[in-house]
């Protein structure tokens, strides 16, 4: 088949990191797969793979330019590139692109989920929401990358007024994931700490993550916080008024986290939203324990079974700092496979493959 990517730019952040594994998925399959980006900032480490190819359009600071330049640069490009069996749009700005064709070929991807900001808006607000996103998708597949965003978006769009509707989840490629963690760290790591892996923004609530940190019985452990992001320095005055400074790490992103997350007693996650979080399905596969708020959505999709001793039905930071003691507490122990085994290379290909034939 052949099968494009449509999405924003490949910025180091989670959707651009799951299209490519995505493409590449497809790629080792055989199929003929090409990822289109609307920008040329291109910050994520390429390997040939998956062929690229960038629309390169101007960026402007007027909203109105903006939006026109893109919808000029796609339109002439959707009428003149080669054909394709299917397009799948992965970020909200080409989504909205692509809902002004009436193309059974264009499927939205939807890997967000806005169920935690939909709930906190009046009645007015709520009808305005559901009304923008059933006419974005309207007569189109869609794709959600977990069971709670495919219920949240039938929910607000009616199952009748789409094409049809997936789960789709993001592929791991557990081998490489476990290989690459075990190569050494080749710089100063502490001994004892908890790990955040994620952009510094909003969503990711690390004020959250830093006050139930200083809530813990424990002055020997550390929080270790990889990543970068716009709220950083709001953080890191959080972390000084605290007096958490000798506690709280901070280090940029690097190519390979997987060895810092093997080596942390556990990784937290305590965002308001996710999508399906893909860290929490790393260290699991490493054998890292981890903790959980089960925010909209994903972690309650990853963490059933067994591991839901790992998930709190709580935003509270007293309840947060008190499963995270928990878990320091309790002995490491053998994290079971079959956990994590429905997000493989394998059985999301199988999935994905059975989906395309459907359509």
């Amino acid at each position: 088949m052949k099968i494009k990517f449509l999405i924003r730019d490949l910025k180091v952040e989670g959707v651009q990191v799951v299209t490519l594994r995505m493409a590449k998925l497809l790629v080792d399959h055989g199929h003929d797969v090409e990822v289109v980006t609307l920008f040329e900032d291109i910050q994520l480490p390429l390997d040939g793979t998956v062929p690229i190819y960038t629309l390169a359009i101007q960026k402007s600071d007027n909203s109105k330019e903006k939006n026109k330049l893109i919808n000029q640069a796609f339109l002439n490009w959707y009428h003149s590139s080669p054909s394709f069996d299917f397009l799948i749009a992965s970020h909200s700005e080409t989504i909205k692109l692509i809902s002004k064709f009436n193309d059974p070929r264009l499927i939205s991807y939807i890997h967000n989920s806005d169920e935690y900001s939909y709930l906190s808006r009046n009645i007015f607000k709520q009808y305005k929401y559901r009304f923008k996103l059933k006419r974005k998708l309207k007569n189109k597949h869609v794709f959600c990358v977990s069971d709670r965003i495919n219920q949240f978006v039938k929910k607000c769009c009616g199952e009748q007024n789409l094409r049809s509707i997936h789960t789709i989840y993001n592929p791991f490629d557990f081998d490489s994931i476990q290989k690459k963690s075990k190569e050494s760290i080749l710089e100063p790591c502490p001994d004892n700490y908890i790990i955040f892996v994620g952009r510094i923004e909003k969503q990711k609530r690390l004020d959250r993550l830093v006050n139930a940190f200083s809530l813990l019985n424990n002055s020997n452990m550390q929080l270790m916080i990889l990543g970068e992001g716009d709220l950083k320095a709001d953080i890191q005055r959080q972390v000084n008024k605290l007096g958490l400074q000798k506690q709280v790490f901070f280090h940029d992103f690097v190519e390979n986290p997987y060895p810092w997350i093997r080596k942390a007693r556990l990784l937290a996650l305590t965002s308001d939203f996710e999508g399906l979080p893909t860290v929490l399905i790393e260290a699991l596969s490493i054998g890292t324990p981890v903790v959980s708020v089960d925010c909209p959505s994903g972690p309650s999709e990853i963490l059933t079974g067994e591991l839901s001793k790992y998930l709190i039905n709580s935003y509270d930071e007293q309840v947060i700092a008190h499963k995270i003691q928990q878990v320091l507490e309790d002995s490491k122990e053998q994290i079971s496979e079959s956990g994590y085994l429905p997000f493989s290379n394998q059985q999301v290909y199988q999935r994905l493959l059975s989906t395309f034939n459907s359509l």
